[in-house]
């Protein structure tokens, strides 16, 4: 798998990155206009203020408070979007700060960033430092960063597209995210879409973040159907073309967006059928594999 820009790989490169983002989400947040805090978004159940609220609720927590419920436990009932415990524990974060103005929660997020950072940089930091994860639970630091990137990049997005304004589209937080996507494809295509032996799928992310992974499936000799990772850090200038099987080049199936298009799409923010993608080979094996790509809720 290959990614330009590279994801953070280092304690410095991922702190750097966390703060990035946060710094990106104030941005965005501090140019808001008072009726766009309540647009829908293409989240399920939630309105531009409530991906603030989520951000600064996990965020929050992180540092190290406590989970904000108060004496009489918040009601969630059971909205199509809460589908599990965790999401009746983020959603019950989101709706405890339901009653907090659009420049407080700004004030509270941008706070946070000189708070995190400030935790971040403690100077025994490793990647397999075990650290506060939600729910009362522990993680290893690289772990939890990965993940932190990545959903706090995501709901970034999800306000973006509710108020027309793209960007933050090369940074290290969309470099995350496709570097997750490309990660995943091999065990996606494998145990979601199941193709025939002999398959191989190539996925692309064409810009402005960078990147192929490739899959081929193959049987072990149990005749069990296994997935062969193609790509593995080698770059097209070292000699790493495009695989064909025996049973040709038509076997072999390229799928290529933008990031802006691979992310919506894996976050299960947009349709297959609303999202723009090129291909090369087997249309319908591609349908399969983008209908399977979804990462997130």
């Amino acid at each position: 798998m290959v990614v330009h820009p590279s994801p953070p790989a280092d304690v410095p490169g991922f702190v750097e990155a966390y703060r990035q983002v946060l710094i990106s989400m104030v941005n965005v947040c501090d140019g808001l206009r008072e009726a766009e805090w309540d647009l829908p978004t293409d989240c399920p159940g939630w309105r531009v203020r409530d991906h603030v609220a989520h951000t600064v609720h996990l965020e929050d927590y992180l540092s190290g408070s406590e989970h904000p419920v108060p004496d009489e436990a918040i009601e969630v009932g059971s909205p199509e979007h809460v589908r599990n415990d965790l999401g009746v524990w983020m959603e019950q974060g989101v709706r405890s700060r339901a009653d907090v103005g659009p420049e407080q929660l700004v004030a509270e997020l941008r706070a946070l960033v000189e708070i995190r950072s400030a935790d971040l940089y403690a100077p025994d930091l490793a990647l397999d430092s075990t650290v506060r994860s939600v729910r009362g639970s522990e993680a290893r630091f690289g772990d939890l960063v990965q993940l932190r990137l990545c959903d706090i990049w995501t709901h970034e997005q999800d306000i973006r597209e509710a108020v027309g304004r793209p960007g933050s589209l090369d940074g290290a937080g969309a470099a995350q995210w496709t570097a997750m996507v490309l990660t995943a494809l091999p065990r996606v295509v494998l145990r979601r879409v199941a193709p025939e032996p002999g398959t191989v799928l190539i996925l692309e992310s064409t810009g402005p973040v960078t990147g192929r992974a490739g899959v081929r499936i193959d049987v072990d000799e149990a005749g069990e159907p296994v997935a062969h990772e193609l790509f593995t850090g080698h770059s097209a200038e070292e000699g790493d073309d495009v695989p064909v099987t025996d049973a040709g080049e038509e076997a072999t199936t390229t799928i290529s967006l933008s990031t802006h298009a691979l992310a919506r799409r894996s976050a299960g923010r947009a349709s297959t059928e609303d999202t723009a993608y090129h291909v090369h080979g087997d249309e319908d094996l591609a349908r399969r594999v983008l209908e399977a790509l979804t990462l997130t809720r």
